[in-house]
């Protein structure tokens, strides 16, 4: 009975969230991913989140009962903005001509010159989505999520490099997402700034050409 009560509130709760409360809850979400990417996942607490959200404690409480559901909803807030980003961009890709480089542009953010607080905040929002992709080997609630983050990866990669020529499209999305990430994860840990771009478009013509 009290797990139904529970539950109950929550559906109410649902019900009644106006724009305000939507604004609020996604300012909880935009600290917890701040918080995880300058400090770590274990530094994520209730109190700390209100306050670099610069709301009331209660407001946390309110939306958000455990720091299970912060972390992972804060992983689903991620993940839906990447993923609309990566869609929307497929989408265009699929009106050009063939080339093994786009795949490279569904992974990468767009070249170009970029200001101090943009990289600074393409930094954190790696860090913050690497670091909850790494918290999804402890904590099973996250890996639901990351598994169809990373499917949606494959399949839209995979897609790409089938189109540029390449008879393995699957395995050749896995090569490319991984040594991605192997790059992206050596810049972040030592703090280098080169472009992964050239490597991976080579990485990207090697495969589909070799599958000709």
């Amino acid at each position: 009975m009290a797990v139904e009560t529970r539950n109950a509130r929550r559906s109410t709760r649902s019900r009644s969230v106006r724009p305000r409360g939507v604004a609020r809850r996604e300012a909880l979400l935009e600290a917890t991913l701040r918080i995880v990417a300058d400090t770590g996942a274990d530094a994520v607490t209730h109190r700390r989140v209100a306050e670099v959200a610069q709301l009331p404690l209660a407001s946390t409480t309110y939306y958000f009962e455990s720091k299970e559901q912060l972390l992972t909803a804060a992983l689903a807030l991620a993940a839906e903005r990447d993923l609309a980003r990566l869609h929307a961009l497929a989408e265009q890709l699929r009106k050009l001509p063939d080339d093994p480089e786009h795949a490279v542009a569904l992974v990468l953010d767009p070249a170009g010159e970029l200001s101090d607080e943009e990289r600074a905040a393409g930094r954190r929002s790696l860090l913050a989505g690497y670091t909850l992709l790494l918290e999804a080997a402890r904590r099973p609630a996250l890996r639901e999520l990351t598994r169809r983050w990373t499917e949606a990866y494959m399949t839209t990669v995979a897609e790409q490099l089938q189109r540029a020529g390449s008879t393995r499209p699957h395995e050749d999305a896995q090569l490319l997402l991984a040594a991605t990430d192997g790059l992206l994860i050596a810049q972040l840990s030592t703090g280098e700034s080169i472009d992964p771009r050239p490597a991976l478009a080579r990485l990207a013509r090697t495969l589909t050409a070799a599958a000709r």
